[in-house]
C-alpha cells in the first residue's frame, strides 16, 4: 500500500490561518463581553445612585439626572445607529438598560427655584484631591505615602446621620474615554475603601461615582488644566435618610473626635 502523505504547504497555511481566525474571534468575543459588562455596571451604578437620592436638597439629584441623560443619549444613539463593534458580536445589552433609564428620567422633576432664597441652612462641602498625589499614572491603588495627605485633607469630613459622603473620581481627556471612566470609578472606590476602613465609617454613609473626563474643571488643552481635572472629590451632601446606623452607636469621624460615651 502506498505510504501516507503529509499535509501540503497550502493546507498547512490554511490550517494556520484558520487557527488565527479562531483565536482572534474568541478574543473579540471576550472583549465584547467585558465591554458590555462595564456598560451594564456603569449605567446600573448611575441608576442606583439616582434612585438613592431623595431630591431633598435637589442639587445632587439634578447632577445624577444629568448623568442619566448622558447615559440615555448614548444608549439611544446605539439603538439608532447600532452598537459599536466593541459592544457587538451578538452580546450587546443596551436594549435592556434603555427602558429603565428612560423611566427613571421621567419619574422626577426638579422643583422650580424660589424667587428669593431666604437662607440655605445646609450646603454641600467639597474636598478635592489631586489624583497623581494619591495614585501612580493609570493606576487605582493608593500610593503608600498617600495616607498623610488623605488624613490631612479629610480631617473635616465626618460621617453622621443625615449626610451622604459622595466620592467621585475624575480624569483628564487623555486616552480612551471608557477606560478613563473605569479608572475614575476605581480610584473613587479606593478612596472610599480607605475612608470606610480607616475611619470605621459604615457603607451606608457612602455613594461612589466615576465620571471620567465628562466633568472637567478646566480646559484639557494645557498641562495645568489637565492636572486640575485629574482629581477625586469628596462631598458631604445633606440627605435625610443617609448614613443611618442601626442601634445607638453613632458613626465614627475620620479625625477621631467622635462622640464619646
Amino acid at each position: 500500500m502506498p505510504g501516507r502523505r503529509g499535509l501540503t504547504p497550502a493546507q498547512r497555511v490554511g490550517l494556520r490561518a484558520g487557527a488565527l481566525v479562531w483565536v482572534f474571534g474568541v478574543a473579540a468575543l471576550l472583549a465584547s463581553f467585558a465591554n458590555n459588562h462595564r456598560l451594564i455596571r456603569s449605567v446600573g451604578d448611575d441608576l442606583a445612585f439616582y434612585h438613592r437620592l431623595t431630591g431633598t436638597p435637589p442639587e445632587p439629584k439634578i447632577q445624577a439626572q444629568q448623568q442619566l441623560r448622558h447615559d440615555e443619549q448614548l444608549l439611544a444613539r446605539y439603538q439608532r445607529q447600532g452598537a459599536p463593534l466593541s459592544l457587538g458580536l451578538g452580546l450587546y445589552q443596551g436594549q435592556v438598560l434603555h427602558p429603565p433609564v428612560q423611566l427613571a428620567l421621567s419619574d422626577w422633576v426638579p422643583p422650580k427655584p424660589a424667587a428669593i432664597a431666604v437662607k440655605e441652612k445646609e450646603q454641600a462641602q467639597i474636598v478635592r484631591l489631586d489624583s497623581l498625589s494619591l495614585f501612580d499614572s493609570g493606576k487605582a491603588v493608593l500610593k503608600p505615602d498617600s495616607t498623610k495627605m488623605l488624613v490631612n485633607s479629610l480631617v473635616g469630613i465626618k460621617a453622621r446621620p443625615g449626610w451622604l459622603i459622595v466620592v467621585s473620581g475624575h480624569t483628564d481627556n487623555t486616552g480612551n474615554a471608557k477606560q478613563n471612566q473605569t479608572l475614575s470609578l476605581q480610584r473613587a472606590e479606593a478612596v472610599r475603601n480607605w475612608m470606610r476602613d480607616t475611619g470605621d465609617v459604615p457603607e451606608s454613609c457612602f455613594a461612589v461615582q466615576g465620571y471620567g473626563d465628562s466633568r472637567p474643571l478646566a480646559p484639557n488643552d494645557t498641562d495645568a488644566g489637565r492636572a486640575q481635572n485629574r482629581r477625586v472629590e469628596i462631598s458631604l451632601v445633606p440627605q435625610a435618610d443617609a448614613c443611618q446606623v442601626p442601634g445607638n452607636h453613632p458613626p465614627s469621624s475620620l479625625d477621631g473626635d467622635g462622640t464619646q460615651h
